[in-house]
């Protein structure tokens, strides 16, 4: 169990497989009669499978894709469900979009050592992707930078008004209205 501190409270982050029996023992400290607990996450991250390991029922569950090994969206409303010893589980449907509470500043502060690393680079306006003489490509692993230029990203979007977003909308169409004629004249 890992605990970090967040927002002024203490967090517990304890990583389980949801569809194992000691799934129920790492969660035991917070199954007691009398509470509540709730699954939250995405479609297909495993939240129905791990209330039928926590409540010993048999909700139904998808497959996993093939292509990915990522789970489909099953579940459709939230239902409370016993468990035993008098707890009870709240499972939802999948969240469909999470808003990032952050802003760049406070991202740039939780990736610290990418902004150390920028300084580095050998351009001023280096993106991290193919650049030459890149410090954070070097210095920082893939996935991590990875996930800082998603979250980046994201936040970006959300922060569009209406007509930025809508800009954006007209451009990404435009742009795919000419992909498909450069393969249609390429297939004539």
């Amino acid at each position: 169990m890992c605990t970090r501190a967040h927002a002024g409270a203490s967090l517990a982050v304890v990583a389980v497989d949801g569809r194992m029996p000691t799934a129920r023992d790492a969660l035991g400290p917070w199954i007691a009669c009398g509470r509540t607990l709730v699954t939250l996450g995405s479609s297909g991250a495993g939240k129905t499978t791990l209330g039928n390991t926590l409540t010993g029922a048999g909700a139904a569950v998808g497959a996993v894709r093939d292509g990915d090994d990522r789970g489909r969206h099953t579940t459709t409303v939230r239902t409370l469900r016993p468990m035993p010893g008098g707890a009870c589980l709240i499972d939802t449907p999948g969240l469909r979009q999470l808003r990032l509470d952050a802003d760049d500043d406070a991202l740039r502060g939780a990736f610290s050592e990418i902004v150390a690393l920028a300084e580095q680079c050998r351009f001023r306006d280096c993106r991290h992707e193919g650049e030459p003489g890149c410090a954070v490509r070097l210095g920082v692993p893939q996935e991590r930078l990875r996930s800082f230029q998603k979250l980046l990203r994201e936040n970006h979007r959300e922060e569009a008004d209406v007509f930025e977003r809508r800009r954006r909308q007209s451009v990404y169409k435009r742009r795919t209205r000419e992909a498909r004629e450069r393969i249609a004249e390429k297939g004539r």
